[in-house]
């Protein structure tokens, strides 16, 4: 893919020796992407344990980290794969819930992040540039993500031998 490409509704996959600890590990979907305006995205393999019903009495969507910036805001947004065509659907949310009730077809997918992650014009490109992440297309099993913890090192196994033993590495190996 070309750096210079609109990369909305790609996967960000952090390369192994991505060391940032906003960024280890992770599997984000770019939400917003253009080289001349920056790109947002969203942490998909972080849930925090916690549900809005946690914390506001609504309903119990799981609440995810995001990423670093804003992470006392939470957006709430719905990431859904669809078929015929196939494609990543995406929409946020925004106001108070009972203001502006989600329609039933949004349901599916509804997550709450808290904070997303932001690259001003040209950053995420350098960063690719410097192989700090791997960009690749979404799938239906990404997008759902049913065992967000092991989504990272599923992909590494599955991406190259080299990324596989790279991601075996412990983040400390003077710990080991």
């Amino acid at each position: 893919m070309s750096q210079d490409s609109n990369m909305t509704g790609s996967l960000l996959v952090a390369h192994p020796t991505l060391m940032d600890p906003n960024f280890r590990r992770t599997v984000l979907f770019l939400s917003h992407h253009s080289p001349s305006e920056g790109a947002m995205g969203l942490v998909l393999n972080r849930p925090t344990g916690e549900t809005l019903a946690d914390i506001v009495g609504a309903p119990a969507v799981p609440i995810h980290y995001g990423g670093p910036v804003e992470t006392g805001q939470i957006l709430l947004a719905s990431i859904q794969w669809r078929e015929n065509p196939t494609l990543v659907a995406f929409r946020t949310f925004a106001g108070p819930l009972a203001d502006d009730p989600i329609d039933p077809c949004w349901h599916e997918g509804l997550r709450a992040f808290a904070g997303y992650s932001g690259w001003t014009e040209g950053q995420l490109e350098r960063e690719i540039s410097d192989n700090a992440w791997l960009v690749i297309p979404p799938s239906r099993e990404l997008i759902e993500m049913h065992e967000p913890h092991e989504a990272w090192k599923t992909l590494m196994r599955q991406t190259s031998p080299v990324l596989h033993l790279l991601s075996e590495a412990p983040d400390h190996p003077e710990h080991n």
